[in-house]
């Protein structure tokens, strides 16, 4: 028979949970487009289409957020040159992400790593799972025509997130040509 702490434990993350998925539910009302850049292996240039994209899509005056889930190998803002840290949102608990353009915001975890940018982030499924759906829940995105979501190659935790949290996102998959003989 459990304890009452590890019921009261139960509860209260059960309670946590429902609370971020409300939240996560939201956060995406406010967002109309949503776009999964993903690939089947690395080195396709995946961020760099998916920060292309973003960049181009805010110059025709849309109003862009470029999420990059890659926990691992956050290249976000390195191709961006971006630097400075999240910022306090109005919200209680919420942070703003990182203004690039006008009209385009960032959250990468590099931005989340203080002075130490080359720092291992070493996870294992449900903290990547939490981190990115933090990444939603805790970032105020406001209104988005555009939610750019970089991702790592492959069909690991981080896509399998999106695909689950974010279930009307559009994929956009990088390939490398090939010619068949």
């Amino acid at each position: 028979m459990p304890k009452k702490s590890e019921k009261f434990n139960a509860e209260t993350r059960q309670a946590q949970m429902e609370k971020q998925n409300k939240e996560i539910a939201e956060t995406l009302r406010h967002i109309k487009n949503k776009i999964l850049v993903m690939s089947g292996k690395g080195g396709v240039g995946k961020s760099s289409v998916a920060a292309d994209l973003s960049v181009a899509l805010a110059k025709r005056g849309y109003l862009v957020g470029l999420m990059d889930v890659d926990l691992h190998g956050p290249s976000i803002p390195r191709i961006l040159g971006l630097s400075g840290s999240l910022g306090f949102g109005g919200r209680e608990g919420k942070m703003l992400p990182v203004k690039f353009l006008p009209n385009m915001e960032v959250i990468s975890i590099e931005t989340l790593l203080g002075e130490n940018k080359d720092a291992a982030t070493i996870w294992r499924g449900p903290l990547k799972i939490g981190a990115i759906k933090q990444f939603i829940s805790d970032i105020e995105w406001g209104y988005l025509d555009y939610l750019v979501i970089d991702s790592p190659p492959g069909t690991g935790d981080e896509p399998l997130t999106v695909a689950q949290t974010i279930s009307d996102a559009k994929a956009l998959i990088v390939t490398t040509p090939r010619r068949f003989r």
